[in-house]
């Protein structure tokens, strides 16, 4: 397949990852971004070690690094506080690279600075034509141009998966989500999650002076949740939590700090037609719980610039792509599946859980990617 156009459509993790990783490997691409420039949506993120490594076979895991912060342990705790179990995560991803808290903004920044390449912002596809050779891509400006490969990074309400392949929608979950950035609080080292019967406040350090918090509850349907009296509500719902959940939350000044969202995943069968691939959260995305969402957005990105730097014929590049990628997804998605169960456990049969086998748990969850991908 020649290699000389590409067009990434997206520059969140997935698009920008795969920017760089062609780069490297000296193969020019074309960034478009239907969002406009600045801060990117949403808070903060938890890095695994497989996301460690792969960020640094891109080159930006050691400026992560210095500005995020190093999660040495996972704790649970119950939502009264009490300490039910705590892994060593620095210990099993020892041969990966450390588990990173960081602030969305700042991995998205280091990530543009990396690709190094001027991004189209504000800019969408319209149309697609695809023949033996190339995609005729037209977008929002009226420009076309012709491209041998068109990526679909463009996140989970993905425009090309619905143009392309006719959907799915996402699929939710059955849980809503509250995600903000605050002020660390004194105590929070590490990775530390609050479980209540039915909801669940995350606290992660993103920097030396502010923490990631993810709050959640389980619901039959997605909730709507309007800025008007926002804070309010999330402070109920959380009141009968233990510090310093409620410390952060009264802390919050305005509905505007906390992104709310249902949390949804993408199943697809396929990920590409004729020219067209899609990779990231466009392709698979999965409930948060695994913590892998940028995992897997690198790793498709490393993996894709290397087979298109083999060459080859398209359907045969992108055939392989999947082949190659498919097992590791399904089995992100599998232990996904698994720990959502686990949430669903009467109390006190989880917590014994927790208390008895959270570390073999841990350990059985991600051994799989300790493995390159």
């Amino acid at each position: 397949m020649p290699s000389d156009r590409v067009l990434i459509v997206g520059a969140g993790v997935a698009g920008l990852s795969l920017a760089i990783a062609l780069r490297r490997r000296g193969i020019p691409a074309a960034v478009i971004e239907r969002g406009e420039p600045g801060p990117a949506a949403g808070a903060g993120l938890y890095l695994v070690g497989a996301a460690t490594r792969a960020l640094a076979a891109l080159g930006v895991a050691e400026a992560a690094v210095r500005v995020g912060a190093v999660s040495r342990s996972q704790t649970f705790y119950t939502h009264r506080g009490r300490r039910l179990a705590e892994i060593d995560a620095e210990a099993f991803w020892a041969l990966c690279g450390p588990c990173i808290g960081i602030a969305r903004a700042a991995l998205h920044h280091l990530l543009a600075e990396r690709a190094g390449l001027s991004i189209r912002y504000g800019m969408s596809v319209v149309e697609l034509v695809q023949d033996a050779e190339a995609v005729s891509v037209e977008c929002t400006d009226r420009s076309r141009a012709r491209y041998t490969l068109v990526v679909g990074a463009d996140g989970i309400r993905s425009f090309l998966r619905r143009r392309v392949l006719g959907g799915p929608e996402p699929h939710f979950r059955g849980q809503v989500g509250w995600r903000f950035l605050a002020r660390r609080p004194p105590g929070i080292d590490g990775w530390s999650v609050f479980l209540g019967p039915d909801r669940a406040f995350l606290l992660l350090p993103v920097s030396a002076d502010e923490v990631y918090c993810y709050a959640d509850r389980i619901l039959p349907q997605p909730l709507a949740d309007p800025s008007l009296g926002r804070l309010e509500r999330l402070r109920t719902a959380f009141q009968d939590f233990a510090e310093p959940v409620c410390e952060v939350l009264a802390a919050l000044e305005t509905p505007e700090q906390v992104h709310v969202a249902a949390i949804e995943d993408v199943v697809l069968d396929q990920w590409s037609r004729g020219r067209v691939l899609l990779i990231g959260d466009a392709a698979h995305a999965t409930s948060p719980n695994m913590a892998c969402g940028v995992a897997m957005a690198a790793e498709d990105a490393l993996v894709l610039a290397e087979l298109v730097g083999e060459g080859g014929p398209a359907a045969a590049v992108l055939a392989r792509f999947q082949r190659r990628r498919a097992a590791r997804v399904r089995w992100v998605r599998a232990q996904t599946d698994r720990r959502d169960r686990l949430r669903r456990l009467p109390v006190v049969v989880r917590n014994a859980f927790l208390r008895l086998r959270a570390e073999r748990t841990y350990h059985a969850n991600y051994r799989s990617l300790l493995d390159l991908p």
